[in-house]
């Protein structure tokens, strides 16, 4: 496979990053991921706007900000990309710094294995933590609590860590949640990364007229919740049907999640 690294294309296997860098001692660094279908980005320009969105909260810049669309379309052309995923990273080396760090860009193709069909029909189950990201508005390279979390768990069916404050929910360490209550979809409003699958998300939901909010959603409304899915890139929408160990709505995947896995199914199909 083909990657991008800083103005060269070669194998990826030939990428490599000093063992100085300053993102691999501070953990410092932007990311962005997502699918390729039928060869072309998949909403390639929301998320590229969302890395650049990134960039700047956590003060990166790169030779090729404004290059970014034709470098990823160069890497699909390269590997002739169908039905892939693209990581692309955002990485400063140097310790230096004034009003902005200068990074190294790198874009390169991967697969990811396929969730088990068996969590769309009877649902994933989550476990919660308090927890806040930091910059939660970055999509960052810190995964190092989620990822923590995660290794503990010895339930295949949770598929992620769920952070609260004690008081209301947030998000996943990958993703955004909703709660169905009552009818209504809501999702969180704040201290959450945007994710480009919750904006088409919540753009089906408004073309479909379906009630939804973006609101505070207290541990108690999560819990007492209809239903609860997930969205991500590789997920899409996932339903949850335990949290903590305790059964959401009826313990099985509701009617308005399963309609919004049917709806997005198509969005993708007609992509």
């Amino acid at each position: 496979m083909i990657g991008f690294s800083n103005g060269v294309y070669h194998s990826v296997s030939e990428i490599s990053i000093p063992i100085t860098s300053i993102s691999i001692n501070r953990g410092y660094g932007a990311f962005e991921f997502f699918g390729i279908v039928k060869g072309r980005a998949f909403y390639g320009d929301r998320h590229l706007n969302r890395l650049r969105r990134s960039m700047q909260i956590l003060r990166l810049k790169t030779n090729y900000d404004e290059q970014l669309e034709e470098i990823v379309e160069a890497v699909i052309t390269k590997n002739q990309l169908s039905d892939a995923y693209l990581k692309l990273f955002v990485l400063p080396h140097d310790t230096a710094a004034t009003d902005h760090r200068q990074a190294s860009l790198y874009v390169y193709p991967t697969q990811m294995p396929l969730f088990d069909s068996l969590l769309y029909e009877e649902g994933g189950r989550l476990v919660t933590k308090n927890f806040q990201r930091f910059l939660p508005e970055a999509k960052s390279t810190n995964y190092l609590a989620g990822q923590y979390w995660m290794d503990e768990q010895n339930d295949s069916r949770v598929v992620d860590v769920l952070y609260h404050n004690g008081h209301s929910v947030q998000e996943t360490s990958r993703g955004n949640v909703f709660i169905v209550k009552d009818g209504t979809v809501i999702t969180p409003a704040e201290n959450v990364l945007n994710g480009v699958t919750r904006g088409l998300i919540l753009e089906c939901l408004s073309k479909n007229g379906i009630l939804h909010a973006e609101a505070e959603v207290s541990l108690a409304l999560l819990y007492s919740a209809d239903e609860v899915f997930l969205s991500s890139t590789t997920k899409h929408i996932l339903p949850i049907t335990q949290i903590d160990g305790r059964n959401i709505g009826s313990g099985k995947p509701g009617r308005l999640t399963r309609e919004m896995i049917r709806v997005f199914q198509q969005l993708k199909d007609s992509y």
